[in-house]
């Protein structure tokens, strides 16, 4: 679960073609603290699970289901994303409740 609050502009620095989907590796620095590989961490708005957690970012694997049906299908190396890690029992929950 995330709250919607963005945490993070992180950059796309290298997107990876392969059958069934894609690999995209993102520089962040802010919501890779604490972040291990397994974790959910939302870009752009979708759950991806965190793979490879380096002190300069890391790399998730997309579906070609969620190429074809959001955002995450136009980024390539260069595009800015909004990052955001899932919430845990002691996340601040700010913002507007819906």
């Amino acid at each position: 679960m995330f709250t919607g609050i963005i945490e993070e502009l992180g950059t796309v620095r290298e997107t990876h073609l392969y059958g069934g989907g894609s690999r995209i590796v993102v520089s962040a620095s802010i919501v890779i603290n604490g972040t291990v590989d397994g974790d959910s961490i939302s870009v752009n708005g979708v759950c991806l699970t965190a793979l490879d957690v380096q002190p300069a970012g890391f790399s998730a694997d997309v579906s070609q289901e969620t190429l074809d049906h959001s955002t995450l299908g136009k980024l390539k190396a260069g595009s800015r994303v909004n990052l955001e890690r899932a919430v845990t029992p002691s996340t601040r929950l700010g913002g507007h409740m819906v």
